[in-house]
């Protein structure tokens, strides 16, 4: 009797322990708590639906998604401790938006100006932004020498990048109209009839997700903005 006893309790204990076992093998934290991945041991869910920490039973892999991850991205801190994942440098990001036509009349002037629908959207850190702004005028003149043209036509168009919304600046360059770095590039003209020109700009984004559009301004003449394209940015 004594030893059906002792039977009985060894095989409860053995119930016990893997029932323990079963119940304690998984630990979710956060929003969700009774719900977790049957392949993690470990999860940590933000109020932000799909945001979380988790620790895979098999393999330990850990696995972050914040919103910012991504293929070929590394997780890097700012100055406070916080991470998010960022694009490594060298990393070209080419919007692919360019919800504006290819060519924009302008027939306010002077000073007529022009905010193309062609938005770039960066998360925190320093790029390199590539564009080419081009501004032909409308029924140019024939000019017979370069004094005429000097005299009776635009030698060049403004040219800058404007934050349409979030956080950044322009460092490398300065316009002293409005006392800030986000002064404009001069576009020239390069012929009778067109200004045109490549831009080359750095910015540095404090802020994720923040949204960075082209802009044309001071065309003194009426004529059409040409071959509007997509914001190239590298991440430096």
């Amino acid at each position: 009797m004594i030893k059906k006893q002792q039977l009985y309790k060894a095989l409860f204990a053995a119930c016990m322990l893997f029932g323990s076992s079963a119940v304690f093998a998984q630990v979710k934290i956060g929003t969700n708590p009774s719900t977790i991945n049957a392949a993690n041991n470990l999860e940590v869910e933000a109020s932000t639906a799909g945001n979380k920490v988790s620790v895979d039973k098999t393999t330990g892999k850990v696995t972050i998604a914040d919103g910012s991850q991504g293929d070929g991205k590394l997780f890097t801190s700012d100055a406070n401790g916080v991470g998010t994942w960022q694009p490594p440098a060298g990393t070209v990001i080419v919007t692919g938006l360019r919800n504006s036509p290819v060519t924009v009349p302008i027939t306010t002037v002077p000073n007529g100006s022009l905010t193309p629908d062609c938005p770039i959207t960066l998360n925190k850190g320093t790029y390199q932004l590539y564009y080419y702004a081009q501004y032909d005028y409308t029924t140019p003149p024939n000019p017979a020498t370069v004094a005429t043209l000097a005299t009776t036509w635009p030698s060049f168009f403004y040219f800058e990048f404007v934050v349409a919304s979030g956080a950044a600046t322009f460092p490398s360059y300065y316009w002293i109209v409005t006392s800030q770095n986000n002064g404009p590039h001069v576009i020239p003209t390069i012929s009778y009839y067109q200004a045109a020109g490549e831009v080359q700009q750095l910015v540095v984004v404090t802020a994720d997700n923040t949204v960075i559009k082209p802009r044309y301004f001071s065309l003194s003449r009426t004529g059409n903005v040409q071959n509007i394209a997509a914001i190239v940015a590298v991440k430096l």
